[in-house]
């Protein structure tokens, strides 16, 4: 005898309900079902009972707000009527109190659905405890990582301030004693002192630049309307003074003819350090090209040199802060790894961007992406 059609709904329907049944037994998230007219706890399943001490008799029946739990939840009362009224609410991070008065993180969902004709709301409750160890754990790294990068910024700029001292300190001794071989005359003295204590003041700025809090470097811009062409002229003029001992061409390809918004002095400073970086470690007679190309809303700048380049390992760190590939070593020691890393943060205060491509002994390319405001004839 064939099976009538209701017999095979009854049956589908009893498995799908043996299947949920299983689902909400073995589910590792806590599962609380509430009346949808008075919030009465009508099931709970096991996972919850654990994680809260709560026996299932304790639970059924109770209000939500009844039980011992979801008393430290302020507006329960206010969220139900939310989860009434709006069929869903949510928690990312919501303290309940165990039977046994431990706290304990959890999220926390809540929505309203029919089943079986019936509306009603089923909330999941997520531990999140051991997940905000893990997240405080490495929060805690991070911070004890930034510390130790910052101790070690101090004491790599204490180091580099020996060197100019111990100079202006040899000068002012030669002076002083006045006699024998190593005799030098006031002027010269005063001119090496001079420059030592120029070195030093730059070291000084950098340090201040690097280690300020972003907004405390954005307050200090004055923002107004260059003309790109103009920038890159005056910063051209600036590095053939640097290129010139080492007899590298510093030319320059196309530029739009663009206007950008930003502090002149800073602008200056961040292209005239990428020039700098290029000169410094390029070869004698190489060559050094500073060129630009729109990008949508954007102007990309590029630095080209054909010098000793970066290896593939060193190449993602060369904006990091007192970063100094081992090329450093060959600079004569010119540098104490703060230029690039003031070329990021002045780009980024400026709403753009930073890359680098670079072949050992291949030559780089320094990229800044810098937003455009108009065209001149325009403003």
């Amino acid at each position: 005898m064939s099976k009538k059609p209701e017999d095979n709904v009854v049956k589908k329907m009893t498995e799908s309900e043996v299947k949920y049944r299983r689902l909400f037994e073995s589910a590792h998230d806590g599962i609380l079902i509430l009346d949808s007219e008075t919030g009465q706890i009508t099931d709970a399943n096991p996972y919850l009972e654990n994680l809260l001490g709560y026996t299932n008799k304790e639970l059924l029946n109770k209000k939500l707000w009844e039980v011992g739990a979801f008393k430290n939840m302020k507006t329960s009362r206010d969220v139900f009527k939310i989860i009434q009224n709006k069929g869903f609410v949510r928690y990312e991070d919501l303290p309940l109190e165990a039977k046994n008065g431990r706290l304990i993180d959890v999220e926390f969902v809540s929505n309203s659905y029919v089943a079986g004709g019936v509306l009603v709301v089923q909330c999941n409750i997520r531990d999140i405890t051991e997940h905000k160890r893990v997240d405080l754990i490495k929060e805690t790294k991070r911070l004890l990582e930034e510390e130790r990068i910052k101790v070690k910024s101090i004491a790599d700029a204490i180091h580099e301030f020996r060197t100019p001292l111990a100079i202006i300190k040899g000068n002012a001794d030669m002076v002083l004693k006045g006699r024998g071989k190593n005799k030098k005359s006031p002027t010269s003295a005063f001119k090496a002192i001079d420059y030592e204590i120029k070195h030093l003041s730059n070291i000084l700025t950098d340090l201040s630049l690097i280690t300020s809090q972003a907004w405390e470097l954005k307050s200090r811009i004055a923002y107004e309307k260059i003309n790109l062409k103009s920038l890159i002229a005056i910063v051209v003029k600036r590095g053939k003074a640097l290129s010139y001992k080492k007899n590298i061409s510093l030319t320059v390809g196309k530029i739009p003819n663009i206007i950008i918004l930003g502090d002149k002095i800073y602008l200056e400073k961040m292209l005239l350090n990428l020039v700098k970086n290029s000169i410094l470690y390029s070869h004698q007679n190489s060559h050094v090209k500073i060129d630009a190309k729109k990008s949508g809303h954007s102007i990309v700048i590029n630095v080209t040199d054909n010098g000793i380049g970066i290896s593939e390992e060193d190449l993602p760190h060369v904006f990091e802060r007192f970063y100094r590939v081992d090329k450093f070593h060959r600079s004569g020691g010119n540098s104490i790894g703060l230029g690039l890393a003031i070329v990021k943060w002045i780009a980024e205060i400026h709403g753009g961007e930073v890359s680098a491509k670079s072949v050992k002994d291949g030559g780089s390319v320094f990229s800044v992406t810098l937003p455009i405001i108009k065209a001149p004839q325009d403003y």
